[in-house]
């Protein structure tokens, strides 16, 4: 348990002044991203039938639910805000369960922000090591990364907020082991979000039983941990050493509520048509080429609702070359059966090319009286050497949060992240997207 010890320590002594400073904007803008997300989902089906589950069974009233106007238990706010947050895909998969559990612990006891933002990027930072070591998200066995890295990234952000010893941590992060779960076979289907909120409220839970004393094994190194059951080496390396470099820094912000792997083709055929604004009548035929692991994942071509068109990278094409917008509104369930998406969505080829790689798409647009139009992009939106910045996620923020919250109080909410360590009680931020 030699890795697993080190990390523990270094979650257990390391406060927000021994994060770099670009860390630290990183964080803020990765946490407003998420929270902008979840306000987004709030009214998701996935999130309120989650929602609806709790409120009939009731619970003590310990911390608020996004734009719900109510308070839940611990356990029940970070099961649902945290679905909510990934019910649109425009989160960035591992950073809701560690800010949102995160958030409903730190509004019930009071903490800082300064003590919810080093709980957060420490969380993601272990939530990534964890992923990492399972494969990623090109791991083989068919694991979700939400599901079974992000309990662990809740178990560390609430385990600093409830200041846990370094062993509290490594009994935390054995916890969240047994706990871990999520499959790639729900993508499409509305039980993919709960993937986040089961993680955020397993974390949380996890952490609060090491707090009590519960004890764990040796989940994340040998012959029966977690890794190795999920299909990594016995005795994975956890990646650098602790404190050398954060991933938060390398967080890849979503520009487009859909699988990220249908990014770059969405961006190329918005390039089209942004050059060359062609009605849909006049557009034969669309060949787009991805990465074939792209292709495979999100090569459907004919949606049936909104959940599952934000798994086709044909849906996203065509949404973009029919209306040159590609938001929330091109995945519902109207937008999958609009007709004319639908009849333009029949026109675009998906082809897997070994040549592309995930962050690349080309596509070629054939036209009935014109040359063929062509776009590529080498590097999309959201990846590093083409990141989202600042004003790109606070604009992001108030396109999801100015619906929810109305204009001024969405503003007020993007002011307090980018400021979240002078906030003396974090729980400011729920009460405000109450």
């Amino acid at each position: 348990m030699e890795q697993t010890i080190k990390l523990a320590r270094f979650i257990a002594e390391t406060g927000l002044d021994d994060l770099p400073q670009a860390a630290l904007q990183a964080g803020k803008r990765s946490f407003l991203d998420c929270l902008g997300a979840a306000l987004g989902g709030t009214r998701s089906r996935a999130a309120t039938m989650v929602a609806d589950l709790i409120v009939e069974s009731g619970g003590k009233p310990q911390a608020t639910l996004l734009c719900r106007g109510r308070l839940a238990s611990l356990l029940d706010a970070a099961l649902v805000n945290a679905t909510a947050a990934h019910a649109l895909d425009y989160d960035d998969t591992l950073s809701a369960p560690a800010a949102l559990a995160g958030l409903a612990v730190a509004e019930y006891h009071a903490r800082s922000g300064r003590d919810l933002l080093t709980g957060y990027i420490l969380g993601f930072e272990v939530a990534s090591r964890l992923a990492s070591a399972i494969g990623g998200w090109d791991n083989s066995r068919g694991w979700h990364m939400m599901g079974v890295a992000g309990g662990f990234g809740a178990a560390v952000s609430v385990g600093v907020l409830l200041r846990l010893s370094a062993d509290q941590h490594v009994q935390a992060l054995g916890l969240a082991a047994t706990q871990a779960s999520g499959l790639v076979a729900m993508h499409g289907f509305l039980a993919k979000p709960i993937h986040s909120g089961k993680a955020a409220a397993n974390g949380l839970f996890a952490a609060q039983l090491a707090q009590q004393g519960c004890t764990s094994g040796p989940a994340l190194e040998g012959p029966l941990s977690l890794v190795q059951a999920m299909g990594g080496e016995q005795n994975p390396s956890l990646r650098k050493k602790p404190g050398e470099s954060y991933a938060i820094l390398e967080n890849r912000l979503k520009p487009f509520p859909c699988g990220r792997l249908g990014h770059a083709a969405i961006e190329a055929a918005l390039k089209v048509r942004s050059t060359h604004l062609l009605s849909p009548g006049e557009i034969s035929s669309v060949r787009v080429r991805v990465n074939p692991r792209a292709q495979y994942l999100m090569g459907a071509s004919e949606p049936q609702n909104g959940t599952q068109a934000m798994f086709s990278i044909a849906h996203g094409v065509a949404a973009a070359l029919l209306t040159g917008q590609v938001g929330p509104a091109q995945f519902t369930d109207a937008a999958a059966q609009d007709p004319m998406l639908v009849d333009l969505r029949r026109r675009v080829d998906v082809i897997a090319d070994q040549e592309q790689k995930p962050r690349q798409a080309a596509i070629e647009v054939q036209t009935r009286t014109l040359a063929a139009r062509t776009a590529e992009v080498r590097i999309q939106k959201g990846f590093a050497g083409n990141p989202m910045n600042d004003r790109d996620v606070r604009e992001k923020f108030l396109s999801l949060g100015e619906p929810a919250l109305g204009s001024s109080r969405a503003k007020k909410v993007a002011d307090l992240v980018y400021r979240i360590e002078s906030l003396a009680d974090a729980g400011e931020l729920a009460r405000l997207c109450s």
